[in-house]
């Protein structure tokens, strides 16, 4: 003699209910994991830009003379690599910052013989503010 003790006429409010919270989680998941591979892949894409114009930049350092590298002048290589309209403060938030920094300029008593080139694009992924600095050091040749 078999005993029935629940009735089994289909989906019960618990079971549709559990379901659904269990879809719920596993959508929040999958969307956050989705999210953060999105952001990877932009930021990958922003270092990739900023790295080969920066080295566009202090490749034409390189081809100058020391006494040719110069704020000025930096500032022309970086309008002609085109890196200040990808990072342009109105369109989108970010900004190229650059100096050159002689090594007289921290020990006095030393003759004028190394720059050194500094470029920092910062930018915005995702609400993260990114710095992304690189530097190049100029050294004079003396003959």
């Amino acid at each position: 003699m078999k005993i029935k003790l629940k009735s089994e006429k289909g989906v019960t409010g618990i079971d549709l209910a559990s379901g659904l919270i269990i879809f719920v989680i596993s959508s929040v998941i999958v969307i956050n994991l989705y999210y953060q591979i999105y952001i990877n892949s932009i930021s990958t894409k922003i270092h990739e830009v900023i790295v080969g114009c920066v080295t566009e930049i202090f490749e034409k350092v390189d081809l100058e003379n020391y006494d040719e590298v110069t704020d000025e002048n930096l500032t022309k290589w970086i309008t002609e690599s085109k890196l200040d309209e990808y990072f342009n403060y109105e369109k989108n938030g970010s900004f190229v910052n650059h100096s050159i920094t002689k090594y007289t300029d921290k020990v006095t008593e030393a003759k004028d013989l190394v720059k050194q080139i500094n470029i920092t694009v910062e930018y915005e992924v995702g609400g993260n503010r990114v710095k992304f600095p690189m530097n190049k050091l100029k050294i004079k040749e003396l003959n």
